[in-house]
């Protein structure tokens, strides 16, 4: 089960927040983290089978405030079970292929008369 934890923390500086988003993603389960909220001092942790009170007092440890302020599922998408067909489409070709003939005329082979005469 995909869960939605939203947790609110005292991140005022960006090197805070680095901080809280190294915390969380260490975390076991977390697939995503986000920072949100007006004065960007919320956290977003999307993952499947995260321990959100862990998380939260983890992060009271090394942050000093962290409130947990919901968790939610988050349902998947539903994908269609059907495969659309691919359609392929010929384009008819406007060239005559080359003959098959050979390249150079044919040769006969008449007998001739021998060229020496001591034979």
């Amino acid at each position: 089960m995909k869960q939605k934890i939203i947790i609110e923390g005292q991140m005022p500086t960006e090197k805070s927040r680095t901080k809280a988003l190294g915390i969380a993603v260490v975390a076991d389960g977390v697939s995503s983290v986000e920072i949100g909220g007006e004065r960007k001092d919320q956290m977003v942790v999307i993952g499947t089978g995260v321990d959100s009170v862990c998380l939260t007092s983890s992060l009271r440890k090394r942050l000093g405030h962290a409130i947990l302020v919901s968790v939610e599922e988050v349902k998947d998408k539903p994908t269609s079970a059907t495969p659309t067909p691919i359609q392929y489409s010929w384009a008819p070709s406007y060239y005559e292929p080359y003959p098959h003939m050979g390249m150079y005329p044919p040769v006969s082979y008449e007998p001739t008369q021998p060229t020496c005469s001591l034979m």
